[in-house]
């Protein structure tokens, strides 16, 4: 999904690094009194993120897939925190493993850093909003299942569009008919592999002590009618 540079329409490269740059500045300005748990654990998932981006795994016809690490982020130290971090992982890797275009930036960011982030998150309080303590645990995973899935198809849905809608200029030349199910389709099985992977990650982050919990302790984005699950409970 790392779109390279020309593939996309120039409308779509500024409106997006509009849109980039304005949800980052929103996400510094979030985490400017963060607590030092909080960035510890930023840490601790940019690292196992960026490394575990450099895994692919198989998929049909000759493609594979990685994780995008979006909502295993957003997850544990929520939704500014994890498009922070995704944006320094896709910077290091346009910048030193051309794994997608610097001017291509903006789209890449808005697709797997913002939008993958945030539809994976609101899923994940979907699924633990009001729900039964001794039954927060098993939704809670399986929100993360869903909301990674469904954060892999909902990016790619965004990408093929910035390369199969021409506006100013299409570069790349592959008409929507042809970008839209074809990238959506590969990415429904790669969201498969990101949503497995995410639950396996995340439960051994548990299995150590980490405090996967620590997003819905303090929810980063106070949402009405919530319960807070804690794993004290």
């Amino acid at each position: 999904m790392h779109i390279p540079d020309g593939w996309v329409d120039p409308a779509f490269i500024i409106v997006t690094w509009i849109i980039t740059i304005a949800a980052i500045a929103v996400a510094i300005r979030k985490l400017r009194d963060v607590d030092e748990t909080r960035i510890a654990y930023m840490a601790v998932l940019g690292g196992t993120i960026f490394a575990a981006q450099m895994l692919n795994f198989p998929i049909i016809g000759g493609t594979s897939g990685h994780l995008l690490g979006g909502v295993l982020a957003a997850a544990i130290v929520g939704p500014w925190a994890a498009i922070l971090i995704i944006t320094v992982i896709l910077i290091i890797q346009a910048l030193l493993f051309a794994d997608g275009g610097v001017l291509a930036l903006g789209p890449n960011i808005f697709n797997m850093g913002i939008i993958g982030v945030f539809v994976g998150y609101i899923i994940i309080i979907i699924f633990v909003k009001n729900t039964d303590p001794e039954k927060a645990k098993l939704r809670y995973y399986g929100g993360i299942f869903c909301g990674a899935f469904l954060s892999v198809v909902t990016a790619s849905f965004f990408a093929a569009l910035e390369i199969g809608t021409p506006i100013i200029n299409s570069p790349a030349a592959i008409p929507l008919i042809i970008a839209l199910p074809t990238i959506v389709f590969y990415h429904i099985l790669i969201g498969l592999g990101e949503g497995m992977i995410t639950c396996l990650i995340i439960f051994y982050f548990h299995s150590i002590d980490l405090n996967v919990f620590l997003e819905l302790e303090s929810p980063s984005i106070q949402i009405p009618r919530v319960r807070r699950y804690r794993s004290g409970d």
